[in-house]
């Protein structure tokens, strides 16, 4: 014979239906081109953990830039974003250039940096930030694979950002893809942009891999960043070689920058 607690099968039904109440109010964005939306029927969830590797090292910037775009699609016009990253991570790939935020859409003004010294910080600081109801977005750049960011930590980012509808971005510099709760995983890699006019520089260019979706399909696609109206737009890639951004320390002296997918 089984005895049941009325009283606790009553808050667990409570608890089941505002769980089903926040998922149904749970926002999504896009990207503006109907080539990658296509494949996310209702949209990218805006509360949830979306991480992007850089193939290579010297593709760390574009990593970057591509992360930058993405929380400008999640985000309202003047919500903060905060960017919670390891000092690590600053030493090696450097500080956020608010010339070069302009250029790619982003005022600088929304631009909240946390800077931590150990991973574990850079999690606390990430979890306390998504918890925040009106943040426009978090940025989340620990260094390398720390051991404390598994599937536990993971799984608390998303809940988190779930019950706040905060979009939580995990960008890995120096990281190669493990088990973890992100809903989409993006490799990125840096390729040519298509001049303006005049050999004028144009908008930038991504090299676009979604290798993980939750919600479906995956995908490869080049991207060209519309930074005046932060707007994607699929482009025929350019042909001919992508110098890669050097690092300002010699290879040797960098931890290991793993991967293979």
């Amino acid at each position: 014979m089984t005895t049941v607690d009325l009283a606790a099968l009553r808050r667990d039904i409570a608890s089941l239906s505002e769980q089903n109440t926040l998922a149904a109010h749970r926002s999504a964005f896009d990207f503006g081109d109907d080539a990658i939306d296509r494949v996310f029927r209702d949209g990218l969830q805006r509360g949830a953990v979306h991480e992007i590797f850089a193939d290579e090292s010297g593709d760390a910037g574009a990593a970057t830039g591509f992360v930058i775009a993405l929380a400008l699609r999640a985000s309202s016009d003047q919500s903060p974003i905060l960017w919670v990253e390891e000092d690590f991570t600053a030493q090696e790939h450097g500080f956020p250039y608010a010339p070069g935020l302009q250029n790619i859409g982003l005022d600088p003004q929304r631009l909240i940096i946390v800077r931590c010294t150990s991973p574990q910080d850079v999690l606390k600081a990430a979890s306390d930030s998504l918890g925040i109801r009106g943040t426009g977005a978090v940025i989340i750049a620990p260094w390398g694979n720390p051991k404390c960011l598994d599937l536990t930590a993971s799984r608390k980012l998303l809940l988190t950002a779930q019950q706040t509808d905060v979009p939580a971005f995990l960008l890995r510099l120096g990281a190669s893809p493990g088990e973890n709760a992100a809903v989409t995983r993006w490799l990125i890699r840096a390729t040519s942009s298509q001049s303006s006019g005049a050999n004028a520089p144009g908008h930038p260019v991504f090299d676009v891999t979604l290798i993980r979706n939750r919600q479906g399909m995956t995908g490869h696609w080049t991207l060209q960043w519309e930074s005046n109206v932060h707007v994607f737009k699929q482009v025929e890639p350019v042909s001919g070689a992508v110098v890669s951004t050097p690092a300002y320390r010699p290879p040797q002296t960098r931890k290991s920058w793993a991967q293979p997918y």
